[in-house]
């Protein structure tokens, strides 16, 4: 029975049917559901494969596609092999296009998992995974839709038994890859199946950062000892840089008065210029304006004359008299252009070179022309039809001679192929005979090889018959089992007390964490803080301090005082206006006070006796509080939640207060989700945290003490059985080596007789191929000599060279009659262009006739233009006349008045030229005092500037401290720490010494001793520094002399000497030093945890040994019982067995299989038949399955090279599996087929893409259950 399988573009899903659900096997903790490809290998275009639980068989013919759904499942669960993938690059799995498809730019690959089990340790049901290739290289991976790394996918899949090497994925050629593993390779598939590959590889990237780690430390031991050397001529100079300071302060004061005086002296000068510059500026301002007057008249003179009627008048005089001289200009052309009309004389009649008798005789000429065209195109033709029946009896002959070429090149072909025939099989003889020389000479060498054998395995049999009688070794191993019981329990109880101390270590930190937030939310600085810092009477503290409130109460009550729950407590009104005026005289921002004395009493008209319903209580009767807070709440009622509120009936004048904050009053109501905790809410937190945190804290000394007692227990056990284990592994050596050795040898007899029975059939098969050749080479031979004794045919070629001249000749008529026919038609086309020329001549001659008719016409009327104007003229020109007489009177009159305007003027300027000067010279006066101001202004401001870069003051400091009017200190005062100069050249060199001698000590010791010397030293060098200045002041305070600049000049003159006499100074000497020191204690310190991190990996690394260990020996030994169960049943009647090559070293161990089919005397897989290989490796692997069973596993074609009783073998196992785990499998046989809960069918349509589908099949245990329903009815 079959069901169909639904297919829709390109997609591939099962029909649904009844009991889907309970198809699956039981015990399968995940499954396969969908495969989507998109774009990949021959897959172009999306394909979507829907798998059940149980098998799935995947079949088509040879090239389909069907291995294509194998790799893609391995690359999208990560695999990275190129190989693997059977590629040369990984862009290859891209589709790279057909003949009449393009390639694609992508591959898609997308993996549903069935998650319902929770096996993936992901919170989702159904998980998938895609991964995308891009042919520019860029790869993306994702889960569930979310970008991932290729990390994350692997490491999702190795929890569940999957790992990279896929030893769930058995492709093509993979069986013998299994037979021809090293032990150590072997053993990788163990590991991945046991799922400590995971750890193996996160070991191997530990190991490789503590190699790092070693050279950073090596690195800091190196840069700490530098330090060490460093730090002591550096403490030399930060003495002789203390010595100069002393020297410095000196100097400092000197040059500090000296720049006090000149300052002062610069700022009287800069006043007396600044009142000379005052006066000049005054007068200027007064010249300033007479000069702005005098400018005023002028500018107004200036426009009157630029504006006045002179000008006018001029250009009305100049203007007429243009006009004047314009109109007799006129006059007298008018008169000379009638002459000139006059002078010219009436044009005759038109004459014509052309006459329509010539056009007639020019076309009688081209008609002429025309008829003898025709005569020439007959004799053209006639000599067209001669050529083309030269041409046909030349290419007839042609063909003939092509024919009879034919004919030769067969015949040569023929004998040319006979002959390479012939000496190929020659060839081929001679190589057959040299394989039956070879042949024969390994025949020998294998019967020497047998007898040698045959030899040495008699002798070893005789030392594994005395290997036998060892004493047995049960007390060893009984031994061994106890301590490693004694181990597995004690480290049971060590991870577990770990486990415990990591949580309540985490318990600790985040109590502490808590503790420190809700203590810092309680501390940020407000008005509030600084109120309560001044310590002023009358001020209590806060309100959240002074006030305590029944537990669960906090943020009712915080709600109900609203802000006032942060705000300050005041004894009384007068404390907290007082208060009130504090804050704003010291600008301490916004603050709120509560007076704590207030009246204790409820609101007329409230009686908080009164008892109220379920739910609901006074305020006051869960707070103990100053009065006036219990004041702020009689009107208060707390509520148990919102329902409740709303339910109460009571005043208007009572507000009610939830548990949760919400306030409900006469008007307002107040509430919603996000509220912020009060302080109230926050001293309770804080409080309970630090109990919390003093609770962990006791739990973790206690767990350490016991950790640590456990600890010592468990390597007490350990080097019991490490003892125990040496023991027993030696015995277990002994025998191994013996009967490795054995089994070695016998497989080297066994090797020498299959080789000497197989070198005796090759021999055999080379005596007969030689006999064959030997025949071909005859048969050649008779052919070749046959074929060459047939005629070779002749070919003739003298006719076609006659045939060729006539047609030559045939050519040369007929160019000569196609030239003669061009020749006539050139001159009928000349006398047709004759003709057009001669009409073109006759139209342009009427033409012209026309245009004189029409300027004989224009000239009369220019004649008639004239007259009138020479007529109008005279009574034009004598108005002209008199009006220039009138404009020239108006320009006289007009100039007088300029002249007197001039006069002014002149006066005018004179007037301001002198008031100029005067401003020049006062201004030159300003502006040399404002240069000298300004000079003087730089000098003060260099000499600020030279104050604050050299000595860090301000004028201002500068002459209030250091000015002439201030008492000089004696210099004794200014350097009174000189006396404490020897204890600290003492102190400097006690602190050497301890330096010279730390470097023979440890590394602590000497690091905590140095540490505190030079915290001394640093110490008593600040102090000293800050003498200095302290001195200087108190000196000024106190006594001095006054202030003399010849004597400071001296004074500053011998500072700067003996500051010259130490030499060089190195001024950060002492900032260098501390700084020097202070690295020296970090690098100290950081060696310090870097060694101890080290140990600690070290310790982590050698539990996670100890841990791949056991996995692994669990693993292997239900591996090895697993292949002792399933070898029998592919090999009825055979034994194997997996042992491990060194038992001692569970961590590098390799695995070595042996197997002995029944009735062969054979233990190495090598020796197995290409059946017996395939089923030996799938043996090993189903073992495997077995021992650390998989959710899934993909076979490709892993029976095709059993025959039908093997195969019903093989599929014995497979329905075993399908019990526990979903088989996907590739295959050609039948049979593999009829035991599949679902068929694929992929097949390779024309165009070179993949094409797949689906149908669903009836399972045998479906048939069986069938089959019991008519017996049960």
């Amino acid at each position: 029975m079959s069901r169909p399988l639904s297919v829709a573009q390109g997609t591939v899903e099962p029909a649904p049917r009844p009991g889907l659900a309970a198809d699956r096997p039981k015990g399968c903790p995940l499954y396969l559901k969908s495969l989507t490809l998109k774009g990949f290998k021959s897959f172009a275009q999306p394909t979507t494969f829907a798998f059940e639980p149980g098998v799935t068989c995947v079949v088509g013919p040879n090239g389909s596609g069907k291995s294509n759904v194998v790799d893609a499942l391995a690359w999208v669960m990560g695999e990275q092999g190129v190989k693997t993938l059977r590629g040369g690059k990984m862009e290859d799995v891209i589709f790279a296009g057909t003949s009449t498809r393009g390639p694609l730019g992508r591959a898609e690959v997308i993996l549903t998992i069935d998650n319902s089990d929770g096996a993936l340790p992901i919170e989702y049901s159904e998980v998938t995974i895609s991964r995308t290739l891009f042919r520019n290289g860029a790869s993306e991976y994702a889960i569930n839709g979310r970008t991932c790394r290729l990390l994350d996918v692997q490491e999702l899949l190795s929890d569940s038994g999957l790992g990279r090497e896929m030893h769930v994925i058995v492709g093509q050629g993979q069986l013998d890859a299994v037979l021809r593993a090293t032990p150590e390779e072997r053993r990788g598939f163990i590991e991945e199946a046991a799922g400590i590959l995971k750890h193996r590889r996160r070991k191997e990237k530990t190991l490789r950062k503590l190699d790092a780690m070693q050279t950073n430390l090596t690195r800091l031991s190196d840069l700490a000892g530098e330090i060490r050397r460093q730090l002591k001529p550096l403490g030399r100079q930060a003495d002789i840089a203390r010595e100069a300071q002393t020297i410095a302060a000196v100097v400092r004061d000197a040059r500090a008065r000296l720049l006090a005086d000149d300052v002062v002296l610069l700022r009287t000068a800069l006043d007396a210029h600044n009142h000379t510059e005052s006066e000049r500026h005054t007068e200027r301002v007064v010249l300033q304006e007479q000069l702005a007057q005098k400018q005023g008249r002028v500018q107004r003179l200036e426009l009157a004359q630029v504006g006045d009627a002179v000008d006018r008048a001029r250009r009305t005089s100049f203007g007429l008299e243009s006009v004047q001289e314009r109109l007799r200009g006129l006059f007298t052309l008018a008169n000379q252009r009638l002459a000139l009309l006059g002078s010219q004389a009436e044009p005759s009649g038109p004459a014509f070179s052309v006459t329509p008798a010539m056009l007639t005789d020019a076309a009688a000429e081209v008609e002429q022309l025309r008829a003898s065209i025709g005569t020439a195109e007959t004799a053209w033709g006639t000599a067209r039809e001669q050529s083309a029946a030269a041409r046909s009896q030349l290419d007839t002959v042609d063909d003939d001679i092509a024919a009879q070429a034919v004919l030769v090149t067969r015949h040569d072909l023929e004998i040319s192929q006979l002959t390479g025939q012939s000496e190929t099989a020659r060839s081929r003889l001679a190589a057959v005979r040299g394989e039956q020389l070879r042949q024969q000479n390994a025949l020998d060498a294998a019967f020497d090889r047998s007898e040698k054998a045959q030899s040495q395995l008699a002798e070893l049999e005789a030392a594994v018959t005395e290997a036998a009688e060892e004493p047995d070794s049960d007390e060893l191993s009984e031994a061994l089992a106890l301590a490693q019981t004694a181990v597995q329990r004690v480290e049971a109880e060590v991870e577990r007390l770990r486990d415990e101390l990591h949580q309540h270590e985490r318990e600790r930190d985040a109590q502490a964490a808590r503790q420190g937030a809700f203590s810092l939310a309680l501390d940020q600085k407000d008005g509030s803080a600084a109120l309560l810092g001044a310590q002023l009477a009358g001020i209590r503290g806060l309100v959240a301090d002074r006030v305590r409130v029944q537990p669960g109460f906090e943020a009712a009550i915080a709600a109900a005082l609203g802000s006032l729950a942060d705000a300050v407590l005041a004894d009384n009104r007068e404390a907290a206006l007082e208060a009130i005026g504090h804050a704003h005289t010291d600008d301490l921002g916004r603050v709120e006070l509560l007076i704590a004395d207030g009246a204790d009493t409820l609101a007329p008209g409230v009686d908080s006796s009164v008892a109220l319903g379920a739910g609901i209580r006074w305020a006051t009767s869960v707070v103990d509080g100053p009065a006036g807070v219990r004041a702020l709440l009689a009107q208060t009622v707390i509520a148990d939640d919102l329902a409740v509120a709303r339910a109460a009936q009571l005043t208007d004048t009572v507000t009610i207060i939830t548990l949760v904050g919400e306030v409900l009053g006469p008007w307002v109501v107040r509430g919603g989700s996000g509220a912020r905790p009060s302080k109230l809410e926050l001293v309770a937190e804080r409080d309970t945290a630090a109990e919390k945190l003093t609770t962990v804290t006791a739990l973790i000394e206690r767990v350490r003490f016991d950790l640590g007692e456990q600890r010592t227990l468990l390597h007490a056990h350990k080097e019991q059985s490490v003892s125990a284990r040496a023991a027993v592994r030696a015995l277990e050596t002994q025998l191994a080596t013996q009967t490795e050795r054995c089994g070695r040898l016998t497989v080297q007899a066994d090797a020498a007789t299959a080789d000497l029975a197989r070198v005796s059939a090759a021999l055999t098969l080379a005596t007969r191929a030689v006999e064959e050749v030997e025949a071909v080479v005859a048969e050649a031979s008779a052919t070749l000599v046959t074929a060459q004794s047939r005629p070779r045919p002749i070919l003739d070629a003298t006719v076609r060279d006659v045939l060729y001249r006539e047609l030559e000749v045939a050519r040369d008529r007929e160019v000569e009659a196609r030239l003669q026919v061009e020749t006539a038609r050139e001159r009928v086309r000349a006398g047709e262009a004759h003709v057009v020329a001669l009409t073109e001549q006759l139209a342009a001659e009427h033409t012209a006739a026309e245009a004189a008719a029409r300027r004989a016409v224009i000239r009369r009327r220019q004649v008639d233009a004239a007259s009138r104007v020479a007529e109008a003229l005279p009574a034009v020109l004598a108005a002209a006349d008199r009006s220039v007489a009138e404009a020239r009177l108006r320009l006289a009159s007009a100039e007088a008045e300029r002249t007197s305007q001039t006069t002014e003027l002149q006066q005018l300027r004179l007037d301001e030229s002198a008031l100029r000067e005067r401003l020049a010279a006062i201004t030159e006066n300003v502006h040399g005092l404002e240069l000298e101001i300004y000079e003087k202004k730089l000098h003060l401001s260099a000499l600020l500037e030279r104050a604050g870069s050299e000595l860090g003051l301000t004028e201002d400091v500068l002459v209030a401290e250091y000015g002439p009017d201030q008492l000089i200190p004696p210099d004794g005062m200014i350097v009174s720490d000189d006396s404490g100069a020897d204890s600290t050249a003492q102190a400097r060199g006690a602190s050497e010494r301890d330096i010279s001698d730390s470097d023979s000590d440890s590394d602590s010791d000497s690091d905590s001793d140095r540490d505190s010397d030079r915290d001394r030293d640093r110490d008593t060098g600040d102090t000293r520094g800050d003498g200095g200045d302290g001195g200087t002041a108190g000196g000024r305070a106190t006594s001095g002399i006054r202030f003399d600049r010849a004597e400071q000049q001296q004074r500053f003159a011998a500072a700067e000497r003996k500051l010259g006499q130490l030499g060089r100074v190195n001024p950060l000497a002492l900032e260098e030093f501390a700084a020097l020191e202070q690295r020296h204690r970090f690098l100290t310190e950081q060696l310090t945890d870097l060694t101890e991190t080290r140990s600690d990996l070290l310790t982590i690394i050698g539990d996670i040994d100890e841990k791949m260990q056991t996995i692994f020996s669990a693993a292997f030994d239900d591996t090895q019982a697993a292949f002792a169960a399933v070898f029998p049943v592919l090999f009825p009647g055979g034994s194997g067995s997996i042992w491990l090559t060194d038992p001692d070293d569970l961590l590098t161990t390799g695995i070595e299989v042996s197997v002995k089919p029944a009735g062969k005397k054979i233990e190495r897989l090598s020796l197995l038949s290409g059946g017996e290989r395939s089923l030996a490796a799938v043996a090993l692997l189903i073992a495997i399955f077995k021992a650390r069973p998989s959710p899934f596993y993909i076979m490709d074609e892993v029976e095709a090279a059993l025959d039908d009783a093997n195969l019903g073998r093989l599929l014995t196992i497979f329905e075993d599996l399908r019990e526990t785990s979903q088989l996907i499998v590739i295959t050609h046989q039948k049979r593999t087929m009829e035991i599949a809960d679902a068929l694929y069918g992929v097949s390779m349509r024309q165009d070179g893409v993949s094409a797949v589908v689906g149908q669903r099949v009836g399972t045998r245990a479906d048939q069986r259950e069938r089959d019991r329903e008519p017996a049960a009815s």
